[in-house]
């Protein structure tokens, strides 16, 4: 599958709830999630890391503490422990949301039209969790969602994995620093991959040139300033990622 096929407008840029749409609803929760895809997000933009017990679940941070009402490592909490809190919203009030697992949201969205922008983190010492890659090819599996799915990490061992393990996957990188970019688009061309994701600080007319000469999808992390959502459609972009896709969807007359 090309860059082009897993984007599958021929034109225009595609829309990503970022953490399901994270300064509307409780960030990665099945509420976010549910919302954002009644709103028309062309992608889920979620994060993942593993349990005590190897479950994979959705949370941006690898500790508890900032969403949710539990505290310490995400991988020192088995499934059931972590099942027991419950999320918070932005300004830090405790809601009725569950943190949900990879299963429970590759599940909410595999009967509608949308696909997920998928990202694989690192644990409290910034180690890779033996085994996440294959779990997580696996639930996407079992729902008939790889071929909807771009997997994505800062770390390139992890982005080498996933090519190994599934060449036919979309898989991407991520990078936040300017003198990394033209090194990162140049590696990933490389491992085959076909997505890479930018901080907005990253992005110029340039850069969009760049990725598109290397065959690279390329997202843009986190555009939340309807001016610079303006700008970057205005770029071609290939997917916008943003806090807010309500704004994003009227500027993208949808």
């Amino acid at each position: 599958m090309s860059a082009g096929a897993i984007g599958a407008r021929a034109v225009g840029t595609l829309l990503a709830a970022h953490r399901g749409g994270a300064q509307l609803w409780p960030e990665n929760s099945l509420l976010a999630f549910r919302n954002a895809i009644a709103l028309g997000a062309d992608f889920l933009e979620l994060d993942v890391h593993l349990t005590k017990d190897g479950e994979v679940v959705v949370i941006h941070d690898p500790t508890l503490e900032r969403t949710t009402t539990g505290a310490g490592g995400v991988s020192d909490r088995t499934l059931a422990e972590l099942g027991a809190l419950r999320l918070k919203d932005r300004g830090g009030k405790v809601t009725t949301e569950a943190l949900p697992t990879l299963d429970d949201v590759v599940r909410l969205a595999a009967p509608t039209p949308v696909r997920l922008l998928l990202e694989i983190k690192v644990d409290t010492k910034q180690a890779r969790y033996p085994g996440i890659e294959e779990k997580v090819i696996g639930i996407l599996d079992s729902h008939g969602m790889a071929a909807r799915t771009i997997v994505m990490a800062f770390e390139e061992d992890t982005v080498l994995r996933i090519r190994t393990l599934r060449p036919d996957l979309t898989v991407g990188g991520l990078a936040e620093t300017r003198s990394t970019v033209t090194r990162e688009i140049n590696e990933l061309q490389k491992l085959g991959a076909r997505f890479i994701g930018l901080h907005q600080e990253l992005v110029t007319a340039e850069v969009v040139t760049q990725a598109a000469k290397a065959g690279l999808l390329l997202g843009v992390w986190t555009v939340n300033d309807p001016g610079a959502m303006k700008r970057f459609i205005e770029l071609r972009v290939g997917v916008l990622i943003t806090d807010r896709p309500d704004l994003a969807r009227e500027l993208l007359r949808r």
